[in-house]
C-alpha cells in the first residue's frame, strides 16, 4: 500500500479536524473526499431587498422580520426564475475531489475557482477507488473486485513513480549544489525542484484527489444543483452535489423548503 506523502497526511488531518469543528457544514465523501460550506454572504433579506429596489422603500434587516407576504414573494421569485436577486447571495465551499470530477465541476464557470497547485506542492497521494455502488448499474457489476484491485495497484504504481523520481531528482540537485555545479538556493521557490514538480505532475492520474475553494452565487448554485443532482449526472459528481445541497439546506432551511415545494408542484 502506498504511503501518503507529508502534504497528504496534513490534508487528511485537516479533514478530520473540520468534521469535528463544523459537523453541520462538512461531509466526508468516500475514502478521501470531503466538502465543507465554509462561509456565506447574504440571506433571504438580501434577495428580497434586491428584488424590491425598483418598487418599494421597504427594507428588511433580519430574517426574523419575514412575513407571509415576504415568503410569498420569495416563492414567486424562485418559481418564476427571476434570477438576478439570487446573484446577491454567495457561498464558499471547499471540496476535495478526484481530478476527473473537478473537470466536470469547473464547467460551471459563473464562479471563482482556486485549486491546489502541483507546481508548488507534490500531488495529493490519495486516489479514488469506486465502491460497489459506484461500479454497479441496474444490479450489474461493471468492474469486478479483481479488476478494482488491478486498478488500485496501477494507481499506486504511478503515484509511487512520482515520489521515487522526485526524490531522485532532489538528491541530484543537492549533490550538484554541494559540488558547485549548481548555485546554492538563495531564497524563495527553488527553480530546480519547481521544474521537477512541473514535469512530473504530467503523470498524475485523474483519479487522484485535488483541493479546491469554490465561491459561487446562489443563482449559479441552483443551476449546479439542477444539473448535477439529476439521476443522469455522473455518480461521483452527483455525490458531491447532493452533499453540497444538504449543506446549503443546513444554512438556509427556508430557501431549501421553498425550492422543494416548487419542485413538488412542478412534478
Amino acid at each position: 500500500m502506498l504511503d501518503a506523502n507529508e502534504g497528504t497526511r496534513e490534508i487528511a488531518e485537516e479533514i478530520r479536524t473540520r468534521l469535528l469543528q463544523n459537523p453541520s457544514r462538512a461531509r466526508q465523501i468516500g475514502t478521501f473526499g470531503f466538502i465543507e460550506l465554509e462561509e456565506t454572504w447574504g440571506d433571504e433579506t438580501t434577495i428580497l431587498n434586491t428584488a424590491r429596489v425598483s418598487t418599494s422603500n421597504r427594507r428588511l434587516s433580519s430574517v426574523s422580520q419575514l412575513t407571509e407576504k415576504d415568503r410569498a414573494l420569495l416563492e414567486h421569485l424562485l418559481g418564476e426564475q427571476h434570477g438576478t436577486p439570487f446573484e446577491t447571495v454567495y457561498f464558499r465551499y471547499r471540496f476535495i475531489a478526484p481530478i476527473f470530477v473537478l473537470r466536470q465541476w469547473v464547467k460551471h464557470r459563473i464562479s471563482t475557482w482556486n485549486e491546489f497547485s502541483m507546481r508548488y506542492r507534490k500531488p495529493i497521494s490519495a486516489f479514488y477507488i469506486p465502491d460497489k455502488t459506484a461500479r454497479t448499474v441496474n444490479g450489474f457489476e461493471i468492474m469486478t473486485d479483481e479488476q478494482v484491485d488491478r486498478y488500485a495497484d496501477l494507481l499506486e504504481t504511478v503515484n509511487r513513480f512520482y515520489e521515487v523520481e522526485y526524490e531522485s531528482i532532489c538528491t541530484r540537485i543537492d549533490e550538484n549544489r554541494a559540488s558547485g555545479r549548481l548555485p546554492q538556493k538563495s531564497g524563495g521557490r527553488d527553480p530546480f525542484r519547481a521544474r521537477a514538480r512541473e514535469l512530473l505532475r504530467s503523470v498524475t492520474p485523474v483519479a487522484n484527489y485535488s483541493d479546491v475553494y469554490w465561491t459561487v452565487n446562489f443563482r449559479s448554485l441552483m443551476n449546479f444543483f439542477n444539473l448535477r443532482m439529476k439521476e443522469t449526472a455522473q455518480y461521483e459528481i452527483r455525490e458531491y452535489a447532493v452533499a453540497a445541497y444538504a449543506l446549503f439546506g443546513e444554512a438556509f432551511p427556508l430557501l431549501k423548503e421553498i425550492l422543494e415545494k416548487i419542485e413538488q408542484e412542478k412534478g
